[in-house]
């Protein structure tokens, strides 16, 4: 990759909207490079473009993630099920003696003790909770 891209993916990620001109200006390069470099970039690297979130600003108060081992014939069962639900954020397989990382996001713990309580009885799962207290830095990877 080149300095300039990585230059440039570097703004990208730091969660400000894109002032072309003035990065252009910095990076002594035309804008009509820049746009193009970006696109490139874009089509490259990026998965998806997508605000970040204060939960708790949209009523939301209870994040977590939970690592969760299933039986392997209910695997692909609970991957769709997971997938369908509307307090379900991120979905990672893992290792470490578990299947998958589910971020989930409830308005309050309650809510969330159901949901889960519910998912395991149909699913006979066994998990582990990690409650998001506070988010000290989220997104940071080549933001510097």
């Amino acid at each position: 990759m080149k300095k300039e891209d990585k230059e440039i993916i570097k703004r990208m990620r730091k969660g400000k909207r894109l002032n072309i001109s003035r990065i252009a200006r910095s990076l002594n390069m035309p804008v009509s490079t820049l746009s193009d470099r970006i696109r490139r970039i874009e089509q490259k690297y990026v998965i998806k473009r997508a605000s970040l979130l204060n939960y708790a600003m949209l009523g939301y108060f209870a994040h977590a993630k939970i690592a969760v081992k299933v039986e392997p014939e209910k695997r692909k069962e609970f991957l769709d099920f997971l997938k369908e639900q509307a307090c379900v954020n991120s979905i990672y397989h893992i290792n470490s003696g578990f299947d998958f990382f589910v971020e989930v996001i409830f308005r309050n713990a309650i809510d969330m003790k159901r949901w889960v309580e519910g998912a395991k009885n149909r699913f006979n799962f066994d998990l582990q909770t990690f409650q998001i207290l506070k988010i000290e830095q989220r997104e940071a990877f080549m933001s510097k």
